[in-house]
C-alpha cells in the first residue's frame, strides 16, 4: 500500500538542535544536507511512483520514497557504494538531515529496501517502458525554472561516452566466458550429461586465454563454433527461455554462422567485418554497445544533456537529459529530442551545438518547432564555393553565384528538386570555376551553367550561417556546455568506467546526476546571494555607523 511521507521543517530541527547547540546547528542549517532537505526532498513527488505499489488497503505500507529516491541521488552525487551509503546514513548527521530523519534512533530503510526498490522501477520500466526518475527529474525541474524565474529561449546541448562497468574481453575469452556461465546454470545432471562439451572451459574466459598462443585464436574459435553449435542444438528446448541460454545463443549468432554445402552443413567463425556495433559485448551487460571515437574505444552508453544559457541568467540549469546506444548519431540523438524539449521548455528558440548534431532531419525538426540551430562547426566536407540559395518554397528561391559578374537569379521549380541557370560566358573568367558546382553542370547548347538543389540544401545553408546571424557575444556560448559533460564523469572509477552496468543502471545514474547538479548549482547560486545581501546590509551598517560617528 502507497504511504506519502511528510517531514516537518520545525519538527525535524528541533531534535538536532537540543544535539547541536546554536553554533553548530547554524552550521547545519547553512550547509549541502540541509540545503539538499529543502530543495530535493521535500519537492519529491511521491505520487510518481504510486503505480510500484499495491492499491490492496490491507497490504503492507511502504518505506518512504522520497527517502529512497534522495538516498540513491545522494549516492550518486557523492560517488558512494552501496556500503559507503549505509555508513554514511547511519551516523552522519548532514545526512540524515537531507533525508528527513529526526534522530540517530530512527532507521532509514534496510538495504534490501533499497535494492527491492530499485528492482521495482526496473521492472516497470521494463515492463511499460516509462521512467520514473526521468519524471521525477523534470517535475523538479519544472519547479525550479519557475521560482527561479530562469529563462529558458537559449540552451545548449552535447553528448558525453559513458562506459558500463564491464569486462573488456577479447573475442575468444567472451565466448569461453558464456559457455562457462551456461554450464553453470544446468541442472546437475545435464552438468555431467554434458561434460565433455564443457569440461576445457571450467577456468573461465580470462584464464582460458592465458594459455592461448595468438597465432592459435583462429583453432580455437573453430573448435568453439562446433561445440556452440552441439550445445544449442541439445540444450535449447530446455533451457531456450532462460536468460543465460537467450545470451549464449545471442553470442552463437553473433559470431558463427552455418554455411550448407553441397553434401553437409559447416559453422564457420564471422570475419570481423561482420562484427558490428551491436555485438554483444559482455554478459553482464547486454545493452552495452562498442564505439571507436578518435582512437578511443568505448563499451556502454551515449547521455545527451541540454542546458539554459541565455546570457542574462544568474544561474543556467538542465532542462533536458536521455540515455542512447553510443553507437546514435548525434544528429540522430537531437532529431528524436528536439520535440522533447520543446515541450518541456516551449519558449525554446535557440539551441547551440556542435558541428555533429547537423543532418537534414534535424533541420526539418528545427523548422517544424522554430527553433535555431546554432552550429559552431560545421561536420564533414565544406563545399569549396558556395552558392548561396534564399527563399521558402512559397515565394521561390534567388540563387547567388559568389562571382561578382553574375547576377542572381531566381530557381525554377523541377519535379524534386529546383534548379538555377548561370550565365555561362561569365564562367570563363571566374577565379571560383575550376571547384565551381554549377560549371560542372554547363550545358554549352544553351550557354548556361546549371545549379540544383533541394529542401535539404537550403535548410543546411541556412542552419551552417545561423551563427553569424546571432551577436558576437552569443557565438561562444556552446562551450560552457562541456562543464556539464566533464560532471557525467564524476561517478567512474579510475578506469573510466562508471561504477554501475546495464541500460536501466546507467539512465538512473545519469538522471540522478542531473537532480544533483542543478541542486549543486541552485545551492551555490543561493549562498553567494546570500554572502551579497550581507554584504550590502553590512556595508549599508558601517557606513551609517560612520556617519553617525562623524555627527557625533
Amino acid at each position: 500500500m502507497f504511504v506519502s511521507n511528510a517531514v516537518d521543517e520545525a519538527s525535524l530541527l528541533s531534535t538536532w538542535s537540543d544535539l547541536l547547540g546554536d553554533k553548530k546547528m547554524a552550521a547545519l542549517k547553512s550547509g549541502k544536507g540541509f540545503s539538499f532537505y529543502q530543495l530535493i526532498f521535500s519537492n519529491i513527488d511521491e505520487e510518481i511512483f504510486r503505480c510500484l505499489y499495491s492499491e490492496h488497503i490491507l497490504s503492507s505500507p511502504n518505506r518512504p520514497v522520497n527517502r529512497l529516491v534522495g538516498a540513491l541521488i545522494l549516492q550518486h552525487q557523492r560517488n558512494w557504494s552501496f556500503s559507503e551509503l549505509a555508513s554514511q546514513l547511519d551516523y552522519n548527521i548532514e545526512i540524515r538531515v537531507a533525508l528527513g530523519l529526526k534522530d540517530f534512533a530512527s532507521q532509514a530503510f534496510s538495504m534490501r529496501t533499497m535494492f527491492n526498490f530499485k528492482n521495482r522501477l526496473a521492472d516497470y520500466q521494463s515492463r511499460t517502458g516509462i521512467n520514473l526518475i526521468n519524471q521525477l527529474f523534470d517535475s523538479l525541474t519544472a519547479s525550479q525554472l519557475k521560482e527561479l524565474k530562469i529563462k529558458t529561449g537559449i540552451q545548449r546541448g552535447d553528448t558525453v561516452m559513458l562506459n558500463s562497468n564491464i569486462t573488456s574481453y577479447s573475442r575468444l575469452s567472451l565466448l569461453v566466458e558464456i559457455l562457462h556461465r551456461l554450464y553453470l546454470s544446468l541442472t546437475e545432471a545435464d552438468q555431467k550429461a554434458y561434460s565433455v562439451w564443457f569440461s576445457p572451459y571450467f577456468k573461465g574466459g580470462e584464464k582460458y586465454v592465458y594459455e592461448v598462443k595468438s597465432q592459435d585464436n583462429q583453432s580455437h574459435l573453430e573448435r568453439l563454433g562446433m561445440i556452440y553449435y552441439g550445445i544449442n542444438l541439445g540444450l535449447k528446448e530446455k533451457y531456450g527461455d532462460t536468460e543465460t541460454f537467450q545470451i549464449f545463443e545471442r553470442a552463437y549468432q553473433d559470431h558463427f554462422k552455418q554455411v550448407e554445402t553441397e553434401d553437409k552443413a559447416v559453422i564457420q567463425v564471422r570475419p570481423p567485418a561482420e562484427l558490428d556495433c551491436h555485438t554483444l559485448q559482455s554478459p553482464d551487460d547486454t545493452d552495452a554497445t562498442f564505439k571507436k571515437k578518435r582512437q578511443e574505444t568505448y563499451q556502454g552508453y551515449s547521455a545527451f544533456g541540454v542546458e539554459t544559457c541565455e546570457p542574462e541568467n544568474e544561474i543556467n540549469l538542465i532542462t533536458h537529459l536521455s540515455v542512447h546506444p553510443n553507437q546514435t548519431d548525434d544528429a540522430a540523438i537531437l532529431a528524436a529530442d528536439l520535440e522533447d524539449m520543446v515541450e518541456k521548455t516551449p519558449d525554446l528558440n535557440e539551441c547551440h551545438v556542435d558541428g555533429g548534431f547537423g543532418s537534414s532531419a534535424v533541420d526539418e525538426q528545427a523548422e517544424k518547432h522554430q527553433v535555431n540551430i546554432i552550429q559552431t562547426a560545421v561536420k564533414g566536407n565544406v563545399a569549396k564555393v558556395t552558392i548561396k540559395v534564399e527563399g521558402n518554397d512559397e515565394i521561390g528561391f534567388t540563387v547567388t553565384c559568389p562571382n561578382p559578374e553574375q547576377l542572381p537569379v531566381r530557381a525554377i521549380k523541377l519535379k524534386k528538386a529546383y534548379k538555377a541557370s548561370f550565365d555561362l560566358s561569365k564562367c570563363e573568367n571566374c577565379p571560383f570555376k575550376y571547384d565551381c558546382p554549377a560549371k560542372k553542370n554547363q550545358v554549352p547548347t544553351k550557354g548556361i551553367a546549371v545549379f540544383r538543389f533541394n529542401q535539404d540544401i537550403v535548410l543546411r545553408q541556412q542552419r551552417h550561417k545561423a551563427i553569424l546571424n546571432i551577436p558576437k557575444q552569443r557565438r561562444t556560448l556552446r562551450n560552457g556546455v562541456e562543464n556539464l559533460m566533464g560532471l557525467m564523469h564524476r561517478g567512474e572509477k579510475h578506469t573510466g568506467k562508471l561504477k554501475v552496468r546495464g541500460l536501466f543502471n546507467c539512465t538512473f545514474y545519469v538522471f540522478a546526476m542531473g537532480i544533483a547538479i542543478n541542486f549543486e548549482r541552485i545551492h551555490r547560486f543561493y549562498n553567494h546571494f546570500f554572502c551579497f545581501l550581507c554584504h550590502l546590509v553590512l556595508g549599508r551598517f558601517t557606513t551609517l555607523k560612520s556617519n553617525a560617528l562623524q555627527d557625533n
